[in-house]
């Protein structure tokens, strides 16, 4: 598969490791207007029109999310909605498909509103999880088992992260994850940034979400990520 156009992790990256299989994405001619991958970087002349944009809502407002159990805070934009508990408006177990049966999900930020509603845009969500008592080599297996995807490492409040990430679909790519593992004491860390779309051109007739689109709404996740701190005085129990 083609990876996500991303943009760069700024300060944050540190390191960049092994080349990507999916670095150059194939060439598949068509007669279509519209591309049937959105994940790859080609323009196509419709989706390179300027497209409407939608204001942010006001609410609900930003707000603090702290874990005291395990130390970690984040900061959940406008217009998100925050919850603890799995299945309510997420899959965690559908979206981090390389956790373990043995993680825990802490909390999950969810957009709640769709930025670009013309679009095969259909949502994204930014978890935090935590797996007790497994080895480092097993956390950093999360991020990294779907070799070579593999991107690297990451600095996350001065902790250094493996980043990987997984992304799949049937006819075209409807799922990115950006996965981020560290250990803090007895316990692997977490963070994914997950982006949903559905198949559009052919398929539903809906216009592909656009490169930009897609790295408009990372970066929206970005900034969670960028606000995560930790608890000096407890990295696990």
């Amino acid at each position: 598969m083609c990876s996500l156009p991303c943009v760069a992790l700024a300060a944050t990256v540190e390191t960049q490791t092994g080349p990507h299989r999916s670095e150059t994405p194939a060439t598949t001619t068509t007669s279509s207007p519209v591309q049937n991958n959105p994940f790859t970087g080609a323009l196509s002349t419709l989706e390179m029109r300027a497209q409407a944009t939608v204001p942010d809502p006001t609410t609900p407002p930003s707000r603090e999310f702290h874990d005291e159990h395990y130390g970690v805070s984040f900061t959940v934009p406008v217009a998100w909605e925050l919850t603890r508990k799995d299945s309510s408006v997420s899959t965690f177990n559908l979206d981090a498909r390389s956790a373990l049966r043995s993680t825990r999900m802490r909390a999950v930020a969810t957009i709640d509103f769709n930025p670009h509603p013309t679009s095969t845009f259909s949502g994204a969500l930014f978890y935090f999880s935590v797996t007790p008592d497994i080895s480092a080599a097993q956390c950093s297996t999360q991020a990294t088992k779907l070799s070579p995807r593999r991107n690297g490492t990451a600095t996350i409040d001065g902790v250094t992260f493996e980043h990987g990430y997984d992304q799949h679909g049937v006819i075209c790519t409807e799922a990115r994850d950006e996965i981020f593992t560290a250990m803090r004491g007895n316990a692997c860390y977490r963070f994914d940034m997950v982006i949903n779309t559905y198949c559009g051109g052919d398929v539903s007739g809906v216009r592909d979400i656009t490169p930009d689109e897609l790295n408009s709404v990372r970066n929206r996740m970005k900034a969670i990520l960028d606000s995560v701190r930790f608890d000096a005085d407890r990295a696990s129990r």
